[in-house]
């Protein structure tokens, strides 16, 4: 037994060792990624992917107007959302070395338009009345009309908007996620209409808004009959 544990290969003693805690399962490498939040109509937001580190490996990253400290998890791996377009440098200790390791981070091209802005382009909003013209109803009690708001865009990215009733407050603010490709988003909305009575006629409309895109739609009018 002794004989055959001498004849063991280097390469094959090596495999039955364990690894050692702190080295890297492969070369670590960094990337900038398109995709990793922010707000609406404002800088476009990226992701900071990290892989094959030192498992539990402290790093230090420096980019544009940042810098912070970090851990990866145990498989080497680090995502930092939201972080803007630039060069990216990782830093860390290797094992068993007083040098420093450093990594530049590769990363994708800025937003071609070159505006720091979301990706998604709105082409079209408008809005289209739903409930029937001259449908009567009791004005003496509130009712409800309904339209139905369409966005067309060229993602990728989300939409904000709000609706006004008859010029009052913003209400029923939301957002609409688009993909790469052009598509259309409808959005039912519901306004409700107060009651008004001894009117013959009540006459209403509303007004989508895009906020980020500083575009809007007003509807026709709705015009209810009211019941003698």
């Amino acid at each position: 037994m002794l004989a055959s544990a001498v004849g063991l290969t280097p390469a094959f003693a090596a495999q039955a060792r364990p690894a050692r805690p702190g080295t890297a399962p492969a070369a670590a490498a960094c990337e900038l990624l398109v995709g990793g939040g922010g707000k609406p109509g404002g800088d476009a937001r990226y992701k900071l992917h990290l892989g094959g580190f030192p498992a539990n490996q402290a790093v230090r990253v420096d980019g544009p107007k940042t810098s912070f400290r970090a851990t990866v998890n145990g498989k080497g791996q680090l995502d930092r959302q939201g972080v803007r377009h630039g060069a990216y440098t990782v830093t860390y200790k290797a094992a068993g070395s007083r040098q420093d390791v450093r990594v530049r981070c590769a990363a994708v091209p800025a937003d071609k338009t070159g505006s720091g802005k979301q990706g998604v382009k709105v082409s079209k909003v408008e809005v289209v009345v739903l409930t029937p013209p001259g449908t009567v109803i009791d004005c003496a009690k509130p009712t409800t009309a309904e339209f139905d708001g369409k966005i067309t865009a060229t993602g990728p990215g989300k939409v904000r908007f709000h609706w006004t009733f008859a010029g009052s407050k913003p209400v029923s603010p939301g957002s609409a996620d688009f993909a790469a490709d052009t598509t259309t988003q409808a959005l039912l909305h519901v306004a409700d209409v107060p009651a008004r009575p001894n009117a013959a006629t009540v006459s209403v409309y509303v007004t989508l808004h895009l906020p980020d895109q500083k575009m809007s739609a007003r509807s026709g009018p709705v015009t209810f009959t009211c019941q003698k």
